[in-house]
């Protein structure tokens, strides 16, 4: 078993057409990330960042190369999309706990986790509103908790505050860094902000335009909890010169 969370050797990604033409995607993609760790992944549009998360969160295959997990993570992962996706007749409660329902996991103990986890995304007092009565960022919220309702080791988030706008994207990453130290949990987060990434990230893996390689790993060493005056900090600023620089 790997002693890292998720491992990716020589990992290679290639479409075909109906033309016999390949597209590379990913080319020799060597990564890895540590348990608990908060990763995110930044790069020119089309570099194969969703492609490289699909990957990871097996609703796709490599051409060639390897990944390996721990802790049953390639079994148990949660997923966050651009698209909260929640179920409009159920109310809040019910959509975050759906995969509990799915997997016959409705114990006593993981429903007090799962009430705990509302209380930690400011839902306790939204539990029986619809999806048509929340704005969008209370809907991702709903999202995240729902990802992290049976307790998977992996959570998995593409473009999750994309669509939302500055002030309450900058709210929302601050409440998803508050559940990330509460629930230790492995993240792997693609997003087209370099400010977001530096902010929320423990490392940011910048990639190249297509095909898609890693083209540095930068350590984010701004000290936690994070906050307003993490914005404020020079080192913030600096982070995101130089991330910017890289991808050019």
């Amino acid at each position: 078993m790997s002693e890292y969370s998720v491992e990716l050797k020589g990992l290679n990604k290639v479409y075909s057409n109906i033309l016999k033409e390949d597209t590379i995607a990913l080319k020799d993609i060597n990564l890895q990330i540590r348990p608990g760790e908060f990763i995110s992944i930044i790069g020119p549009s089309g570099c194969g960042k969703s492609t490289l998360l699909r990957i990871i969160g097996n609703l796709d295959k490599p051409t060639s190369g390897t990944i390996e997990y721990r802790d049953g993570a390639d079994q148990q992962m949660g997923f966050v999309f651009q698209d909260s996706v929640l179920l409009p007749w159920k109310n809040v409660r019910q959509n975050a706990e759906f995969p509990l329902v799915i997997q016959k996991k409705q114990t006593k103990e993981n429903e007090e986790k799962l009430d705990e986890l509302l209380e930690l995304a400011g839902l306790s007092e939204f539990k029986t509103a619809l999806p048509r009565e929340l704005s969008g960022g209370m809907k991702q919220r709903v999202s995240i908790v729902r990802a992290l309702s049976y307790d998977a080791p992996l959570l998995l988030m593409d473009e999750p505050f994309g669509a939302l706008d500055a002030l309450t994207r900058d709210h929302l990453n601050e409440e998803l860094l508050k559940i990330w130290q509460k629930t230790k949990k492995t993240v792997i987060f693609v997003t087209h902000s370099i400010e977001e990434a530096t902010f929320l990230s423990d490392r940011v893996l910048v990639m190249s335009a297509r095909p898609g390689r890693v083209k540095e790993m930068v350590e984010i060493d701004l000290p936690r909890p994070r906050g307003e005056a993490t914005r404020n900090d020079p080192k913030f600023t600096e982070y995101n010169k130089y991330l910017r620089g890289i991808i050019g």
